[in-house]
This record gives structure tokens, sequence and C-alpha cells, in this order.
């Protein structure tokens, strides 16, 4: 867990807004069969009807549909999936994700984003490009005002990654809503596969974690999370569902164990 208590100046506030959710789709309905499979198990003989998709290969004598990683078998249309339980974030254009600054010099900072490969952030991607544009009309140079004074070593920043290929490292940007430093609070980390587990179908789980616990937090696709609550108890139990969710991520009815969890824990440790 990382706590930064620096107070921040002109930070925008962040509500209690789910983030994009273009990639969270991957577990499919909260109440959908889902079997455990492991590396080089069978998942079908029925190739004239399923496909391999996502975390399966096709055997040598194209009989048979074999499993990749541990994880949960899934089968949308007539693809056949594996979601893993564990594995590295793979950075993607438009993703917004929670980056720790852990070097800089005068061109650029250094960010760890849970990945292969740390993220890059230009200080020409921390500033509005309607800021940039007032500096070309007059006063100081774009090139004087581009610098990595705005941030430090050690912040923790929400950015959204602008570029991602195998070639070249991801390039980050600051500017955007609910994008920049965060002050306060709390940042832990799960596998970022089961980050859909925690945001639930149509937002389920997170409202209810929210509301139950008094606690506000932001959720992203590297498998960091932000979390800030009333009080340290508040705090403590939300994680303590988090952690819970991800090691059951693969079990179904977890939103309604979940909610039994937090009610039956508030009772226990006297927590409005």
């Amino acid at each position: 867990m990382e706590r930064n208590e620096e107070p921040l100046k002109n930070e925008e506030p962040l509500k209690n807004e789910e983030p994009e959710q273009n990639n969270f789709e991957d577990f499919g309905e909260e109440e959908s069969s889902r079997d455990l499979v492991v590396p080089g198990e069978v998942l079908t003989e029925d190739t004239k009807n399923f496909s391999p998709g996502r975390g399966t290969i096709l055997n040598k004598e194209r009989n048979k549909i074999i499993s990749l990683n541990i994880g949960l078998k899934q089968i949308r249309k007539n693809y056949i999936n594996v979601i893993p339980l564990r594995g590295f974030y793979t950075p993607r254009p438009g993703d917004k994700i929670i980056a720790l600054v852990v070097d800089k010099n005068p061109v650029k900072y250094k960010c760890d984003i849970n990945a292969k490969d740390f993220g890059q952030l230009k200080p020409k991607n921390t500033i509005k490009r309607g800021r940039e544009r007032s500096f070309r009309g007059g006063g100081n140079s774009p090139r004087e005002n581009f610098n990595t004074d705005k941030f430090d070593i050690g912040d923790i920043l929400i950015v959204k990654i602008l570029s991602a290929d195998r070639l070249n490292k991801p390039e980050l940007t600051t500017v955007g809503k609910y994008l920049g430093k965060k002050s306060g609070g709390i940042v832990i980390s799960i596998d970022p596969p089961k980050i859909p587990r925690v945001i639930g179908r149509n937002g389920s789980m997170i409202k209810m974690l929210k509301n139950l616990t008094n606690t506000n937090l932001f959720v992203t696709q590297n498998g960091r999370i932000w979390l800030k609550g009333e009080d340290l108890s508040h705090e403590r139990l939300l994680i303590e569902a988090i952690y819970k969710i991800a090691n059951e991520a693969h079990r179904v009815g977890l939103t309604d164990r979940i909610q039994e969890f937090l009610i039956n824990e508030k009772k226990k440790r006297g927590i409005e």
C-alpha cells in the first residue's frame, strides 16, 4: 500500500464515478457459470462448432481446444476464451490508470504503471493545450514552461495512455477529466485480470462497495485502486473486501457474498 499525504493545490475533485469500462467486460454476466481451468487442459473437442479465443489454442491435430492459462473458461458466441486470474497489465491507448512517478529528468517523468515497461510522461502532456497556445501568443515560450517541476518522485498520478506499442514505451498524459496528481488516500493493487470483478456487472459491485463503506474509490485497468474514506476503519474494511473479491474472483454470486461480508463486519466492528 502506498499513502500520499502531500496537499494538492487546485486538484479537480474526484466524484463517485466508475472509470470507462471499455476493457472490463471479460468476466461477462455476474451469475454466468465459470469453470477454473489450467494450462494444457482440454476445453472442448468440438472444433466444428467452437473456435479458440483468447488464452486458448488448437492442438497439432486441430481436433481439440486447449487452455494456455490458469483462469476461467468462458464461452462467447462460438469462441472459447480463458480469462487469466493472474497477469501483467497490457497498456492500451485510452486506458485511465494509476501511475507512480519513480524517476525524472529535465525532459520526462519515468512512471511505474504495473506493466512490462515503464511509462513516460513528457512535460508537454501535463499542460492543457489552451495554456500552451497562450504561451505562443506572448510571455514565456512553451519551451521554457516544459519542465519536470510539476510532479515529484513518489507522486501518485491518474493518467491516460496516449500511445502504446511493441517498439516504444507507453506514452502518458495527465490532461483530461479526473487526471492528475492525487493527494491523500491509499493505493492498493490486485491482479489486473480481476479488476472486472471489482467493477461488477453494470457497476453493481463498485456501487455497493462505495455505499456500504462510505468510501470513494477509483478503479483502473492496470490493477491499481485508489481509495479514500471518512476514516481508517472504513478504508480498512474496504481493502479487506477488495482482497476478498480478488481471492474469490472465480466464484459465482460474488456480489451477494461481499455484501453479506460487509454488513456482518460493520456490525462486529461497530462501524456505522
